[in-house]
C-alpha cells in the first residue's frame, strides 16, 4: 500500500523547546482533524522549528486534504470543526503559527498568527540560490520527487526530477553536496527568513573536509594571506555563515 506524507509545520519553537506534554495536546487535535484513524500515523518530529511529519494511507490522502479545507471553513464534521478551532485557539495561546503541507511542499492550510508588536509576515516569494547538505531521504513515484537535505542539524525539503533524483541515489547518507535552483522564501512573523521549499536543477559533489583540514590545505598556498590573520578559523566561519 503506497504510503504518503503530511506535514504540520508549527513555526516559533523547537522540538527541545516545546514540552512534550503540550506537543501531545496538538498531536490529540491533530488526530481528530484528520479523522480516518486506521489510516493516519505519527512518525516523528524533525529538527527545524516544529515540523511533524505524519503518514498516511495513499488511497485517504485527498480525502484528509478535503476534511481540513472544509474544518477552516467551519464545514465537514463537527468534531473536526471543534479541532481545527482548538488548534487555532492553542497556537495564539503560545504565539504559534502553522501550516499544513503535502510531502512536496504545497500548503494546503494556513493558521497565521496577527499579534501586536511583532513584524507581518511577508511573501512567500522565489528567488535563485544554492543549498548545502547531506542526502537524507529520496522518494515518491510521481514526475517531480521529494529530496530532503540535512545541513547543521536543519532538514531542507527540496524537490528534483527523476534524472537528478536517480543521480543522488549514489549520495544518500553519503557525502555533502551543493544544489543549485529556486527556493521559496518567506519572512515569519518574528521577523526570521524562511525557506520553505526549493526546487533542484542541479547539484555538485562537495569535499568532505573539516574546516580545520580545509584551513590547512590553504595555508599550504603561497602568499594566501591566511598566516597574517589572528583567528584564521573564527574568520572563515563568519565567512561561511555571511558574517562581515
Amino acid at each position: 500500500m503506497t504510503k504518503k506524507e503530511l506535514r504540520f509545520h508549527v513555526e516559533g519553537t523547537t522540538p527541545d523547546v516545546i514540552p512534550m506534554a503540550r506537543l501531545a495536546e496538538y498531536l490529540m487535535e491533530l488526530s481528530i482533524l484528520l479523522g480516518n484513524k486506521p489510516h493516519v500515523h505519527f512518525l516523528r518530529v524533525e529538527t527545524g522549528s516544529l515540523p511533524c511529519i505524519i503518514e498516511v494511507d495513499g488511497e485517504r490522502v485527498e480525502g484528509i486534504i478535503a476534511r481540513v479545507k472544509k474544518a477552516a471553513s467551519n464545514k465537514g464534521p463537527k468534531e473536526a470543526i471543534k479541532a481545527n478551532s482548538k488548534l487555532r485557539a492553542m497556537l495564539k495561546n503560545d504565539e504559534f503559527s502553522a501550516e499544513f503541507k503535502t510531502e512536496t511542499g504545497n500548503t494546503f492550510a494556513s493558521y497565521p498568527l496577527v499579534t501586536r508588536n511583532k513584524e507581518e509576515s511577508f511573501g512567500p516569494f522565489w528567488q535563485d540560490g544554492s543549498l548545502d547538505g547531506i542526502v537524507v531521504r529520496l522518494g515518491g513515484i510521481d514526475e517531480t520527487l521529494p529530496v530532503h537535505l540535512v545541513y547543521e542539524g536543519r532538514t531542507h525539503i527540496c524537490n528534483a526530477n527523476r534524472d537528478i533524483v536517480k543521480q543522488l541515489g549514489h549520495y544518500i547518507w553519503g557525502d555533502p553536496i551543493r544544489v543549485h535552483g529556486s527556493g521559496k522564501w518567506y519572512r515569519d512573523i518574528q521577523g526570521t527568513w524562511q525557506l520553505q521549499f526549493f526546487d533542484i536543477h542541479t547539484f555538485e559533489p562537495l569535499q568532505a573536509s573539516t574546516l580545520s583540514e580545509a584551513v590547512t590545505q590553504l595555508r599550504a598556498i603561497p602568499d594566501n594571506g591566511l598566516l597574517s590573520l589572528k583567528d584564521p578559523l573564527a574568520d572563515m566561519q563568519k565567512v561561511r555563515h555571511g558574517e562581515k
